[in-house]
């Protein structure tokens, strides 16, 4: 998108972002940043960061045409496209939304519950890197991606380059499976992963409770799935109260 600026009687033409897909995940990371300081110092840097104007241009732009900028700029973030983008394309290599997520394996939703609780606006791109996965076989819609294993390090760094508005979209598309997620899961974790040792060490306690203290176990039962460990739990939680009642009343 060209924009016109008009300083000491001369105009000049300048370049802003003409859609939210042209702003990477990086890039809005810092747009959030910028969000501590001042209303002047935001909207310097986000003019600046949005466009090719120069920082000290913008700073001497008048109050009326940094309004108008960013005025421009908040219409083009509420006219986003809010769909999620299934597969992506990150310099030449093709990453995959996790395609089931009613099959999340416990390895994957324990990290993804970690970043989220440790401040979403601070593991942006390792969420992404959880949820994206580079595709090893696709045929027309139906793909497969790799398997997690936990080593996100690199691919935290390509998430970086991915669109800010499709990072929202897959945000957006995870809450709604989590919220439903959370209306079935057992009542006893619910209740056990607000206790404070339980919020102290969160789904590694449920981990422990899985690899039945072996840490040699830990790998194979993180690869497992979700609601098949949390099943399990549930079911053994109600068979050791009831083995529990028979015992007291034998007594």
């Amino acid at each position: 998108m060209k924009v016109k600026v008009k300083k000491e009687g001369k105009v000049k033409e300048f370049k802003l972002i003409s859609s939210w897909e042209d702003v990477t995940l990086e890039k809005w990371l810092k747009l959030i940043d910028f969000e501590t300081g001042t209303k002047t110092e935001e909207a310097t840097e986000t003019i600046a960061a949005l466009s090719n104007i120069p920082k000290q241009l913008v700073k001497e732009l008048a109050l009326k045409d940094v309004a108008v900028l960013m005025s421009k700029i908040a219409e083009l973030q509420q006219k986003q496209d809010t769909k999620l983008k299934k597969i992506i394309e990150i310099e030449g290599v093709e990453y995959g939304f996790h395609p089931d997520l009613d099959s999340i394996t416990l390895g994957e939703y324990a990290d993804i519950e970690t970043f989220i609780k440790n401040g979403v606006e601070n593991h942006l791109p390792e969420l992404m890197a959880v949820l994206y996965r580079p595709i090893k076989e696709k045929k027309n819609d139906i793909y497969i991606i790799d398997a997690y294993d936990g080593n996100i390090r690199i691919r935290t760094e390509e998430m970086k380059k991915m669109s800010a508005q499709q990072v929202q979209a897959a945000l957006f598309f995870f809450y709604n499976f989590a919220k439903e997620l959370s209306a079935i899961l057992p009542s006893f974790l619910m209740e056990q992963l607000t206790e404070s040792f339980a919020d102290k060490w969160g789904w590694f306690g449920v981990m422990y409770r899985l690899t039945n203290g072996e840490i040699v176990n830990l790998e194979r039962i993180t690869n497992l799935g979700l609601l098949e460990c949390l099943t399990w739990l549930s079911y053994e939680t109600d068979l050791n109260s009831q083995n529990k009642v028979k015992r007291n009343g034998e007594q």
